[in-house]
């Protein structure tokens, strides 16, 4: 169909910067596929002529000859006029060489492919992960990791697999039927032209069998990414699956899952290798037919010679190795399509944030954050998650959100960096609307300290100067002693250099936030935004992680996103959000004064005490 061929040429493109190397492997193939035809011509004279001693070898070659009666003059001339014995030692040398000179140009031809198949697969795997880097949270918070992971790694080494056989296939095999078919036509046209007759039928068999290959390998596709979820979800959640005892649950629908990727692959599996036997089905009853028709133009006829169809019989059964390699790209040519569709899927994402043809650039951020009039919801929502924002943070000013669960803060902290972009209204930094600044730019102004700590399966070093990979070691110290970290990163095996596990697993909630911190002092922001950096920490790790805060919000510009309301109170501004509206705003006094809900939150904190 016409979506497959615009699918697979899409694929395809992805070999242009190979072009080369793509002709080397194109030439090598010819000249691989002349010396085949040759030494099949040269078996089939030493079948038809030198082992029958009562033929002449020595026929007349005339101009009025045929090209076939012409093709075996110019062989008798090359084995030579000698005794049978010596044409054939002559055939066997010449063979030799053919044979040599056949695979190494096979050896050139397939090594070259696979350095453009390989490098083009590396090149679609690196895009994907690429353009991931540049899609917003949203596109995040709908898709799940497993889902994405599977993409990556299993769908493009489906790709692999599919794409590597079967461009291989595409160059060489038509190669070698059309030299091989040009032969059968010299020998026999007649002959030919029956077995040309029976390649529609093969070919609709082939192309109904592709298709129910492609929509169960489509289906095998999201139940490997199902499966990817469930080992990913249970393996992060290992101590909520055993503090519930639900093992047995977790093992069954892992179990359960598998069940369905077992039954898809199987009876894709069973697709592919009936594709095989009918090809080869289709060719046996064309050589039978062949034999019977050729059998008759020989023996009854008289419009053939007896070597001239046995060298027509040899040509027929080589052409139908390549024509059943070329039957069975189709299969998997559907396999990769799926897979590619996948992939392609995700790379047709636009991103919604983008950066502006000619944007403004800023050093530092020097004057203030204004929220004009600023509403969001996300895509596919009815619901505003903020609306009609008005507020101005000047610099060195330190803001505190608060608020119930749900009413809007982490998304209004969202929004300064971009993370999304809002749906009304406008962002100013410095008098300058910030989607006229390149995404990096804004970001590079920006330090981020979540209630969730991102660390990386790699050491301490490399975890504090993520986002300045040159800074030196000095400069990671100091970082590590100001955010209250060197106490316990000296006490660690290798120091700096320990790696502290997956997602930071060997370190402590309140040594892995102290890590987060000593990156954000690293980076020496302009703007920090804190997003309840202390709220799943206990009582002293929680002081040792504010004490480091404190000296990291020092002469910046902070937005802090708090539960606990011990530790703002001290914030120069402080707005209260309620189902994504600003309801109260103001000092920790001011707010208690006025009695409303800042004074409820706080109450409900402190038992009522009022200040």
């Amino acid at each position: 169909t016409l979506p497959s061929v615009n699918l697979y040429l899409r694929v395809l493109s992805y070999v242009k910067p190979y072009r080369l190397m793509v002709a080397l492997s194109l030439l090598s193939s010819i000249l691989f596929v002349m010396f085949n035809a040759f030494s099949i011509w040269m078996v089939s004279t030493l079948i038809s002529t030198i082992m029958n001693p009562g033929k002449s070898v020595t026929p007349n070659v005339m101009n009025t000859a045929s090209m076939y009666e012409n093709m075996e003059g110019l062989t008798y001339q090359l084995i030579g006029s000698g005794s049978q014995l010596e044409q054939l030692k002559m055939l066997c040398f010449i063979l030799v060489v053919s044979y040599v000179m056949k695979n190494v140009f096979f050896y050139i031809n397939n090594v070259s492919l696979s350095y453009v198949q390989n490098r083009m697969i590396m090149d679609i795997r690196n895009q994907l992960f690429s353009h991931l880097q540049n899609l917003p949270l949203s596109f995040f918070k709908k898709s799940k990791s497993g889902e994405l992971s599977s993409i990556i790694m299993n769908d493009v080494s489906s790709m692999r697999v599919a794409f590597t056989q079967s461009i291989q296939s595409l160059i060489n095999e038509p190669i070698s039927i059309f030299v091989l078919l040009g032969m059968l036509f010299i020998i026999s046209s007649k002959l030919t032209l029956y077995a040309i007759i029976t390649v529609p039928f093969s070919a609709l068999i082939i192309t109904k069998l592709g298709q129910s290959i492609r929509r169960k390998a489509m289906r095998s596709s999201l139940s490997i990414a199902g499966i990817m979820n469930i080992l990913q979800e249970t393996l992060s959640g290992i101590r909520v699956v055993k503090a519930f005892a639900m093992e047995k649950f977790e093992v069954k629908r892992f179990m359960s899952e598998t069940k369905k990727y077992f039954s898809l692959t199987f009876k894709q599996e069973n697709l592919r290798n009936l594709s095989t036997p009918i090809n080869d089905l289709i060719g046996v009853s064309l050589g039978v037919i062949l034999l019977w028709i050729g059998a008759n133009e020989v023996i009854v006829h008289g419009n053939l010679t007896p070597d001239g169809f046995i060298r027509f019989i040899i040509y027929l059964f080589a052409m139908l190795q390549p024509a059943r390699k070329l039957g069975n790209v189709n299969a998997q040519i559907q396999g990769g399509l799926a897979s590619a569709e996948r992939v392609f899927s995700i790379i047709d994402i636009k991103s919604n944030i983008t950066n502006p043809i000619h944007p403004v650039e800023i050093q530092e951020f020097t004057n203030q954050i204004k929220f004009n009039n600023v509403s969001f919801q996300y895509e596919n929502s009815e619901n505003l998650i903020l609306s009609s924002i008005n507020i101005n943070i000047h610099r060195g000013e330190v803001l505190a959100l608060v608020g119930s669960s749900g009413a809007g803060k982490s998304t209004f902290a969202d929004l300064i960096p971009r993370f999304y972009d809002v749906t009304s209204g406008e962002i100013i930094i410095d008098g300058i609307d910030i989607r006229e600044f390149t995404v990096k730019n804004l970001r590079s102004l920006m330090g981020i300290v979540s209630q969730d700590t991102i660390l990386f399966n790699d050491t301490v070093a490399h975890n504090i100067s993520y986002g300045l990979p040159e800074a030196g070691i000095d400069e990671i110290r100091q970082a590590a002693k100001t955010a209250n970290a060197l106490e316990f990163i000296d006490n660690l095996p290798n120091g700096f250099d320990t790696i502290i596990g997956e997602k930071g697993t060997r370190l402590s909630g309140g040594q892995r936030q102290r890590i987060s911190i000593a990156r954000a002092l690293l980076k020496n922001p302009d703007i920090l935004i804190l997003d309840e950096a202390t709220s799943a920490l206990d009582t002293e790790s929680e002081r040792k992680v504010q004490e480091a805060i404190d000296t990291l919000v020092q002469n910046r510009t902070v937005i802090v996103i708090a539960h606990r309301l011990s530790t703002i109170t001290k914030a120069d501004q402080i707005i209260v959000l309620d189902e994504g509206e600003i309801v109260e705003s103001g000092t920790h006094e001011k707010l208690l004064e006025i009695n409303g809900k800042y004074k409820h939150l706080y109450n409900i904190q402190f038992g009522g005490s009022g200040k």
